[in-house]
């Protein structure tokens, strides 16, 4: 089994099963953050104990803005420009590849890395 991580505009870190091994497709991305159209953003930074071999990146709703969703705290920690991100992101990871939009969730042995190093770094913002 493999696992994506939520992170809500209000701070809730939720771990979501995301099958075995499969890439997650596009429209299943966006089911998960309820828009039509999410973007991708690789993370500037893992945890030294991220073990997956690719990239560790956040997807968003692309529409969060329009929407007037709340800021993301985290999604705009990790955006490193200034300006927000809106809504909930889904934590996954994807190829180092550009020009591919595939993500897919990760073991359970590198989410409970990632929960650790985030819960570490962002301790006064996250719940569970």
């Amino acid at each position: 089994m493999t696992y994506l991580l939520r992170i809500t505009a209000k701070g809730v870190l939720t771990r979501i099963a995301a099958g075995e091994g499969t890439a997650l497709s596009a429209a299943q991305a966006a089911a998960l953050l309820d828009t039509d159209v999410t973007e991708r953003l690789v993370l500037p930074v893992q945890p030294p104990e991220w073990t997956a071999g690719r990239l560790l990146c956040y997807l968003i709703d692309a529409r969060g803005g329009d929407k007037a969703l709340p800021a993301n705290f985290l999604g705009t920690c990790f955006y490193h420009t200034g300006c927000p991100i809106f809504g909930d992101l889904l934590l996954a990871q994807c190829s180092a590849e550009s020009r591919s939009d595939e993500v897919c969730g990760m073991s359970e042995a590198d989410a409970d890395a990632l929960t650790a190093w985030l819960k570490a770094q962002f301790s006064a913002y996250l719940q569970e």
